[in-house]
């Protein structure tokens, strides 16, 4: 007589059990872009900074050969345990020259020279003629 009175009792609370999750899920399987687009901006976000990383440590990276006239002046800039502001000069004093490549002024003692200096570069002389020393 128990176990009828239990199966009885279950079917009665049958209509109950159908209708327990009604109220979980609003508009089933369809997302609004709402509601999906701070993920969106997470994740372009997210790429960026991976995007941005992975071409900063390609542009330091030395160790692999390439054909590259910047790369070869901060590399032979790097040899010489120059700082940003003498690289800075000889890259105008490079440019200033005429050179096609900017490395080439560590290869030209003659363009240090004080008769020589473009007239944009009279006021680094003293400096010029520092690096001379240091390089050759």
């Amino acid at each position: 007589m128990n176990s009828t009175l239990y199966a009885q009792n279950l079917l009665a609370q049958f209509s109950n059990w159908e209708r327990l999750g009604d109220g979980l899920h609003g508009s089933r399987g369809r997302a609004n872009l709402v509601e999906v687009l701070p993920y969106l901006i997470g994740l372009a976000l997210v790429a960026a900074i991976i995007f941005a990383v992975v071409k900063y440590i390609k542009y330091n990276d030395l160790s692999k050969p390439c054909d590259d006239p910047q790369k070869l002046f901060r590399e032979i800039s790097k040899a010489h345990g120059l700082d940003r502001s003498s690289q800075r000069l000889l890259r105008q004093l490079a440019d200033a020259l005429g050179y096609v490549q900017p490395a080439e002024v560590f290869v030209t003692p003659s363009a240090f020279e004080a008769n020589q200096l473009p007239e944009e570069l009279r006021d680094e002389e003293a400096r010029i003629r520092e690096l001379r020393e240091r390089l050759f």
